[in-house]
């Protein structure tokens, strides 16, 4: 009975070790936590080194730093666009206010309409007195109605580069008939502005030329009583009209209708183009030589197709390569091999097809002359790369002709001048 106090506490505490170890054994340590969770925390070493967490790491920030980037550069694409203005729209809105506060009721056929992106027919007051029609392009904002030139040109008396001195008595006026913008590639660029002139005095004769197309086609079967009625005809109904802008703006037949116009002569018609951008003669010259080259190899194939394949077309001589290395000369190099934006070229077409070549720096200083191709060939070619076919130079211009041309039209024969004068 004396033992029995010393031995039930030692008997406890030994339980309860025991039970101790056993909780300890089956419970596993956890670190000490500064925060509320229970969950015990990752060792970072070892994430870090988890070669797939990582990969999935990358790809996660690819995901999210692609769309960033291509957000950023469509977003520097609009605005370069915007702040370039490279579809005209500053330039149409312009030129719509300015017709909304300039609409004086002026005559329609003074600037025929048709220009690129459609802008208003806008005159101006010029500094030499001559009404000057909107073009559509910001760095050449305006072409004069009228331009004077002159009547004609001594080739023998001029030398390559000299300057065009001529009296106010011996200067033609010509009458703005369409302009347009050439462009290139498939962004639009524009290079320059052409527009076509011709004669005040050959109005008349473009214009009965015209009416007789209209009422007689070419290759159309008509007998001798319809030919006096062709002939006889001086002016066009509405219906007449439409036909005659459908045949115009034709691949085939309107090509074959320009180039009979051009052919017979007797109308004097002149080129103007300004350049938008700094360019060269060469540059120029090549622009020209492609296209008469691309219309006469177009002609010999349509030669050979209507008969047979020993047939040669016009333009399949050696005088004729002979007059395109003539035209070729007139854009050398020396002192006349830039062209900077602003200054002017003028192509001339006499009535007998010869060709000149002028230039001009400024308004107001003389206008120099180039050179002449007397062949015929290479300016109705040339006329015809701006005036039909399936591809022109310049569409707007071609379009913007065709709408000078229904203008003319529309009047008796022989008082169109008194309308655009």
């Amino acid at each position: 009975m004396s033992q029995t106090p010393f031995r039930q506490p030692l008997a406890w505490r030994q339980c309860c070790q025991c039970l101790r170890r056993q909780q300890l054994r089956s419970t596993p340590l956890q670190q000490n936590r500064f925060l509320s969770t229970t969950n015990t925390l990752r060792s970072t070493a070892r994430s870090n080194n988890n070669p797939l967490r990582n990969s999935q790491t990358r790809a996660q920030q690819r995901s999210i730093i692609l769309p960033a980037a291509g957000m950023a550069a469509c977003a520097a694409a609009m605005y370069g666009i915007i702040k370039l203005d490279v579809f005209g729209l500053e330039q149409a809105e312009a030129n719509n206010k300015a017709q909304k506060s300039n609409g004086n009721g002026s005559m329609k056929m003074d600037g025929p309409s048709g220009f690129p992106s459609s802008p208003s027919v806008i005159r101006i007051q010029g500094q030499d007195g001559v009404e000057q029609v909107a073009t559509g392009n910001s760095t050449v904002s305006h072409f004069p109605s009228t331009i004077k030139l002159p009547k004609s040109i001594d080739p023998s008396t001029m030398k390559p580069g000299e300057e065009l001195r001529t009296a106010p008595e011996s200067e033609e006026e010509y009458q703005l008939l369409g302009l347009g913008i050439r462009t290139v590639s498939f962004l639009a660029i524009q290079v320059y502005v052409v527009g076509v002139y011709v004669a005040k005095s050959d109005l008349a004769t473009l214009q009965q030329r015209l009416v007789r197309m209209a009422v007689q086609p070419l290759g159309s079967n008509t007998d001798a009583t319809a030919e006096g009625g062709a002939v006889a005809a001086t002016s066009l109904v509405p219906m007449e009209r439409q036909a005659l802008k459908e045949l115009l703006l034709d691949p085939v037949k309107g090509e074959d209708a320009w180039n009979a116009i051009l052919k017979e002569g007797d109308i004097r018609t002149a080129i103007r183009i300004v350049p938008t951008r700094n360019t060269d003669f060469l540059h120029m010259r090549d622009g020209f030589v492609r296209g008469i080259s691309a219309r006469a190899q177009r002609a010999a194939q349509k030669a050979k197709e209507s008969a047979g394949p020993e047939a040669r077309s016009e333009f399949q001589d050696d005088t004729f390569g002979a007059a395109v290395n003539d035209f070729k000369s007139l854009f050398g190099g020396g002192q006349r091999k830039n062209i900077p934006k602003g200054n002017v070229l003028l192509l001339l077409r006499d009535s007998r097809g010869a060709l000149d070549a002028l230039f001009q720096t400024d308004p107001a200083q003389p206008i120099r002359w180039l050179g002449r191709v007397t062949d015929e060939r290479i300016s109705r070619l040339l006329w015809m790369n701006y005036l039909a076919g399936k591809t022109v130079s310049s569409e707007p211009a071609r379009q913007s002709v065709v709408e000078g041309v229904m203008g003319i039209v529309e009047r008796p024969v022989g008082t169109v001048i008194q309308k655009v004068i």
